[in-house]
């Protein structure tokens, strides 16, 4: 057993693994649903997070830096992911982060306890008592009321993954150097996707069009493909369970499943009515019913929530468990103009082309309140009293409503659609400051700005992950809160002049000054919507 965590620690220090944030990893995130399910989880602003295989603690800088008041550990076996890792704390100046090499069997009590744990990327990717040891360890030192969140492989769906996992291994087998067998690795999986055909047998068509839609996922993750390859899917230990098995070794500790962090991968979405009628007449649980949806949509990964199996969940949601938070929304309605006056149904698409049907007059205010306000999260309270007085504006009968009514019609409007899509509305209990517009000097995290020299991705303020273009990332840089539009332009057209980087207008490969100014002002807001901008 020591030779094969000798071995995953060689692993990662000749292949680091390409740190980046994960948004529901995020405390806030956890505390949220927690709350939606009725606990009281510890207050975000001041909470204790631990992550148990942090890599370079990429997910957790950009937490520390939003949460001053919290404080952050990560251990780790690689002690080169951590040095790099501390590097990077030294160039921030962060000092509410700590990152250690420690192998998970020898952690004691030394580290404490903590309000909110993280292990992404451990649990399939451990051996048997590694595994067990991470959930002892999550039940020793998770605060009463704390949230953990463990990431995994899951069958079904690893089941065809993990045939192309043994092809891939085999076809390495006598490959010794990481970026050689990433490479023929990605060759094999090219072979494979185009290997349909009309002759071809059911198991032909079904693992091709899983090679194509693994294809897909690395090369979204561009330059971070060969690093995501050697370690999630070719590593010497890959143990998919399925979602029962990890359920029943959560209770063995005295954990309780809370939660997916997929939320709407709870719900018996998309399935028919007699199907799910179906399941639930097969179910004697929740963990029964989800696990026999995990087997009819062929699931292949869960990220999960678990508390201690003395806390009360509430599973029904009710939209009074909103109150105390924030929301942010950006949907756009089909058609102008919106009816805010009656009951005529309005859909409103997201950024993902995501549908969302509405009728309530407060409601459809709401979400074009929130549009306009967009990327800031408002209070709930303030949204329910502002979509009012809109909707009452426009003729909607709402001026004598209790506002406790409205705030029931309005919450239970938007939890609906957090349980359609977790990108259609977002709930937090300590939203970020984010800037709506680039005002005179704008400002990145300093974070975004170093992450924008070394990399295709930066992190936003709602720590989700975005890649940007090389002038993109360029532009960022300059972003310090010191710089005005001016001086932004000078620079900019410096850089373009010295070969520095590379800027195409839309119309021509060269631009006037005044088509720079205007492109950059257009990014600038570009930046301020997808919330890379400090208030």
């Amino acid at each position: 057993m020591n030779d094969i965590v000798t071995t995953l620690a060689r692993s990662y220090d000749e292949t680091p693994y390409p740190g980046r944030a994960y948004a529901h990893t995020h405390p806030d995130y956890m505390a949220v649903l927690a709350t939606l399910l009725g606990l009281n989880p510890p207050p975000v602003a001041c909470c204790r997070v631990l992550e148990i295989g942090c890599a370079s603690g990429a997910n957790l800088m950009p937490m520390a830096l939003s949460l001053p008041g919290a404080s952050f550990v990560g251990i780790d076996i690689s002690p080169r992911q951590i040095a790099e890792g501390q590097r990077t704390i030294d160039a921030l100046g962060l000092t509410n982060i700590m990152l250690l090499v420690r192998d998970l069997q020898e952690v004691g009590d030394e580290l404490g306890q903590f309000d909110y744990i993280i292990a992404h990327g451990v649990y399939s990717w451990a051996p048997a008592p590694v595994r067990d040891r991470l959930m002892a360890l999550t039940k020793r030192c998770l605060a009463p009321n704390g949230i953990a969140y463990v990431s995994y492989n899951t069958y079904p769906g690893w089941r065809v993954l993990g045939a192309i996992r043994d092809l891939v291994l085999y076809t390495v087998r006598d490959v010794e150097a990481p970026e050689d067998r990433a490479r023929l690795a990605l060759a094999l999986l090219d072979m494979l996707a185009e290997s349909d055909s009309e002759h071809a047998n059911a198991f032909n068509s079904f693992i091709a069009a899983y090679a194509k839609r693994f294809r897909s996922m690395l090369e979204r993750l561009g330059p971070l493909s060969h690093a995501f390859l050697l370690h999630d899917t070719l590593e010497v230990v890959n143990e998919p369970v399925y979602f029962a098995q990890f359920a029943a070794h959560a209770a063995q500790h005295g954990l309780q499943y809370l939660s997916e962090t997929e939320f709407p991968m709870v719900l018996p979405l998309g399935l028919k009515p007699e199907t799910v009628d179906a399941i639930r007449s097969f179910s004697r649980s929740g963990i029964d019913l989800e696990q026999y949806m995990d087997f009819l949509r062929g699931r292949q990964f869960r990220q999960t929530l678990l508390c201690h199996d003395h806390l009360k969940i509430r599973r029904t949601l009710r939209p009074e468990r909103l109150r105390g938070m924030a929301v942010a929304a950006l949907m756009h309605p089909e058609s102008q103009p919106v009816d805010l006056a009656g009951e005529t149904p309005v859909v409103f698409r997201n950024l993902h082309d995501i549908a969302f049907t509405v009728t309530a007059p407060i409601t459809k205010a709401a979400l074009l309140y929130l549009a306009e306000a967009s990327p800031q999260a408002v209070p709930f309270e303030t949204l329910v009293v502002e979509a009012q007085h809109r909707a009452a504006d426009a003729g909607a009968p709402l001026t004598d409503v209790e506002p406790s009514a409205l705030a029931r019609r309005l919450g239970g409007d938007l939890l609906r659609a957090f349980a359609t899509a977790t990108t259609l509305v977002s709930f937090h209990l300590h939203p970020p400051a984010v800037a709506t517009h680039p005002g005179n000097y704008p400002k990145a995290t300093a974070l975004a700005r170093l992450e924008a020299q070394t990399g295709v991705e930066v992190t936003n303020l709602y720590h989700d992950v975005l890649q940007l273009d090389p002038f993109d990332r360029f532009l960022l840089q300059l972003l310090d809160g010191n710089r005005d539009r001016a001086a932004i332009v000078r620079e900019a057209v410096r850089a373009i002049a010295a070969g520095a980087v590379q800027f195409d207008s839309e119309s021509s490969v060269s631009c006037s000054p005044a088509d720079l100014e205007a492109a950059i002002e257009q990014r600038l807001c570009w930046f301020a919507r997808v919330a890379l901008l400090i208030a």
